[in-house]
């Protein structure tokens, strides 16, 4: 099953706080990531396809049809909250089971087919246990195993790994998408941390106040944000503003650079972006982006070494390498510096 908002707008009851014109559809056995700074509106979204809000305008749809006004119940949804909501007195074995009990499933069949659930998670031995008595993994297990059950016609998992520890988070991210895989089910997942939005998603969206910024993959939402916003919330980057020279020059604050060929006219005010993991050191063999400067921190991360190169104009540079050498003087490809909306031009 597809899942789709349509120009979906919702403000919360005396605020004005919410979104706005929400269109996103999430395909049949796609995954889609949803990230953002707290209060953008993410989980607004989660609520809004689970039928927890009612949109003011818009329409919710499955499979094409309109279920903007379906009970939350009837949309055969299965949804992991970030606290797993599992009920503590009951064993993983019941809590999987508990969703087959509430559409009236023999206990033989739900017993049969929850044991099945412990097995495809890797906790067939854990039946017994409360969720007091589990980890912090074995219980986002256990959520899922309940969450799929079912065989519901979609996922929704809000922050579902943000209790866990950061190792964990990572062999859980991989659980996830396994699982997800396994069922190709269409997953709406809202998360905080990018990392694991870019490691799981088929696609990635960015919201900010209430509106996406950016809907696209991994990769191109890394390599080619749509405007200086979602270019400075995707990971790390060296932000400065410029005016187009040419096709292939912008003249910034740390003077005249070669850039990647774009379609600004020239004397259009833009920003220049450059990934602190471009930059190489020492000089380039051709001259071009080449820069001197004095290093004001350098930090040792272990499999790479993050420094901050202030320029003889008095510019910073963020700098990420695992290259060792004096890196007083960095260089970077012009086909690494891009050319992106400013912020006034952002929608």
């Amino acid at each position: 099953m597809s899942f789709s908002l349509d120009n979906v707008s919702f403000t919360y009851p005396g605020t004005s706080v919410g979104v706005s014109q929400i269109d996103l559809t999430i395909a049949d056995g796609e995954l889609v990531a949803v990230i953002g700074p707290s209060g953008c509106g993410k989980t607004t979204v989660l609520k809004l396809v689970a039928g927890f809000l009612t949109p003011d305008s818009g329409r919710v749809m499955f499979d094409g049809v309109d279920g903007t006004t379906l009970p939350t119940r009837q949309r055969d949804l299965g949804i992991v909250f970030q606290n797993y909501a599992l009920f503590p007195h009951m064993t993983a074995l019941d809590n999987i089971a508990y969703p087959l009990k509430l559409r009236d499933v023999s206990r033989q069949e739900r017993t049969t087919r929850a044991q099945q659930s412990l097995e495809m998670v890797g906790l067939a031995a854990a039946g017994h246990k409360r969720p007091g008595a589990m980890s912090g993994g074995q219980q986002q297990r256990i959520a899922l195993a309940r969450a799929l059950i079912f065989q519901p016609r979609a996922l929704l998992l809000d922050e579902p790994l943000s209790a866990l520890d950061a190792a964990k988070r990572v062999e859980m991210r991989d659980e996830i998408r396994r699982l997800q895989q396994l069922h190709g089910i269409a997953t709406l997942h809202i998360t905080h941390d990018q990392e694991e939005a870019l490691s799981l998603a088929d696609r990635v969206v960015v919201m900010a106040q209430g509106r996406i910024l950016q809907a696209a993959t991994p990769r191109e939402l890394y390599n080619r944000p749509v405007n200086r916003t979602v270019a400075a919330f995707v990971g790390q980057a060296n932000l400065f503003d410029g005016t187009a020279r040419s096709a292939t020059c912008v003249e910034t604050p740390l003077g005249a650079l070669t850039c990647a060929p774009h379609s600004f006219p020239v004397g259009a005010a833009i920003t220049m972006l450059m990934r602190p993991e471009r930059f190489r050191i020492g000089a380039a063999s051709d001259g071009l982006n080449t820069f001197e400067g004095t290093v004001m921190q350098d930090r040792f991360l272990g499999s790479i070494r993050r420094f901050d190169l202030e320029t003889q104009g008095g510019s910073r540079i963020l700098v990420e390498t695992a290259e060792a050498g004096d890196p007083k003087q960095i260089h970077i490809r012009p086909e690494d510096v891009q050319v992106i909306a400013p912020a006034p031009t952002e929608s």
